[in-house]
């Protein structure tokens, strides 16, 4: 999904993309909302009995993961999430089942966390982050400590709600049917394009071009990074609709991957403020942003 409050991945000004970002403006005003509704959801799931002792397990284990605010806070968005995914998504299957359709959208989202998580520690051990850790560092030491706690609250919350569409899966003992396929197939889809534009714009940073990225997938699209997570929280999203019961199952399962995906968005238009602003006076930028697409690439 990436450091928060300062930057985005790709020059956005929306927070850490690998990883999620709590964001600028009304992006980080919404986060509290939503962590608000998936509260009010607890509570609906808990009276019903839906919310068992397995979703307390998670709850608990993604807050363990998410102490690592305390230690800097940039690091629960993208360390942090990639661990709490792939973790809660193994303890699903692992402590519910792991039917046919659980097992599919339940992998591919270990999958998902696996790639991303290894990526987001190479680009840190790179010695071309070592300018922007430092940064980061300095930032950590300037949030205060009920922010901290009040982070590690929120992305403890949102981090268990994105475990739900594996969980709701399993408990449902789902076979693969065709919602569950389109699911898979956004992820699948979404992890392809997010893993391509990840390396393709990692190479041209170490190629030494201090332009924009304009090859491969970037030649079609100006942020496929942001395209491909999008894709994947929609996956997600789309997966568990076909078993979620009722209301608040329903938003037990789009909680969380909607708020993910709407940050994403508003990452894009970070990104596009950020570029116009550093290139927007070269002409070949100005032909570059005509032949492409924001999100969808532009074929012709």
């Amino acid at each position: 999904m990436s450091e928060p409050l300062e930057s985005t991945h790709h020059h956005g000004r929306t927070g850490q993309r690998h990883g999620i970002a709590v964001g600028e403006g009304e992006i980080r005003r919404i986060f509290p909302l939503f962590v608000l509704l998936m509260w009010v959801t607890t509570g609906f799931l808990v009276t019903q009995g839906a919310w068992t002792g397995t979703n307390w397990l998670l709850a608990a284990v993604a807050a363990a993961f998410t102490l690592i605010v305390f230690v800097n806070f940039a690091l629960v968005f993208s360390l942090g999430y990639t661990a709490s995914v792939a973790a809660l998504n193994v303890l699903v299957l692992v402590l519910v089942g792991a039917p046919p359709a659980a097992l599919l959208v339940g992998g591919l989202l270990v999958v998902y966390a696996l790639r991303l998580g290894s990526f987001v520690v190479r680009r840190m051990r790179h010695p071309s982050y070592s300018a922007r850790a430092a940064g980061l560092r300095a930032a950590h030491t300037s949030v205060p400590l009920p922010i901290k706690v009040l982070l590690w609250v929120q992305t403890t919350t949102l981090f268990t709600f994105h475990a739900f569409a594996t969980w709701t899966l399993a408990s449902a003992d789902a076979a693969i049917s065709p919602v569950v396929a389109v699911g898979a197939g956004l992820l699948v889809l979404g992890i392809a394009v997010e893993a391509t534009a990840d390396t393709q714009k990692q190479r041209h940073k170490r190629s030494g071009d201090t332009g924009w990225a304009r090859t491969g997938l970037w030649s079609r699209s100006r942020h496929p990074n942001y395209l491909g997570e999008i894709l994947v929280q929609l996956g997600v999203l789309v997966s568990a609709l076909g078993v979620a019961d009722g209301v608040w199952g329903v938003l037990a399962v789009v909680l969380a991957p909607t708020y993910i995906a709407i940050l994403m968005l508003s990452a894009t238009t970070g990104g596009e403020q950020a570029a116009a602003q550093r290139y927007g006076e070269d002409p070949d930028f100005a032909a570059y942003v005509a032949r492409t697409g924001v999100l969808l690439p532009r074929l012709r």
